[in-house]
């Protein structure tokens, strides 16, 4: 069984990744590879669902970094929802808590900055391969 689903949901406006499990030194490529891809393919707002992440270690945390990165480069406003408490407890250790747009789940459900209009409900997601 794979330690990290990954799974999106597209909207005109923008696009939902869903990512539950473990993100670390062995699931950071998927995350990367993926999440890079829908930004590299979607017109708007990309929200990163971080509600089912259950461990994050420093390589995950990188995967984040290098995320918003590609974003930033791509012009592509890019939001963290649903962070876990440890999630939270890391970026703010590491200060990288201001360099994040970080919402709450129940906050989703209003406009995010960047043009989206309604965020859809967050779901657990699907293994990676079924995307």
């Amino acid at each position: 069984m794979n330690a990290l689903q990954l799974t999106s949901e597209h909207a005109s406006d923008f696009v939902v990744i869903t990512v539950a499990g473990e993100l670390d030194l062995a699931t950071r490529p998927y995350l990367l590879a993926f999440a890079q891809d829908i930004i590299d393919t979607s017109p708007g707002t990309v929200v990163v669902d971080l509600s089912g992440v259950a461990f994050i270690d420093a390589c995950g945390l990188s995967a984040l970094i290098a995320i918003r990165r590609h974003a930033r480069e791509r012009g592509t406003p890019l939001l963290l929802a649903g962070a876990p408490p440890a999630v939270l407890k890391l970026l703010k250790l590491t200060n990288l808590d201001a360099s994040f747009t970080v919402v709450s789940r129940s906050a989703s459900a209003d406009p995010p900055p960047g043009g989206a209009q309604d965020v859809p409900p967050l779901r657990a997601g699907l293994p990676f391969a079924d995307r």
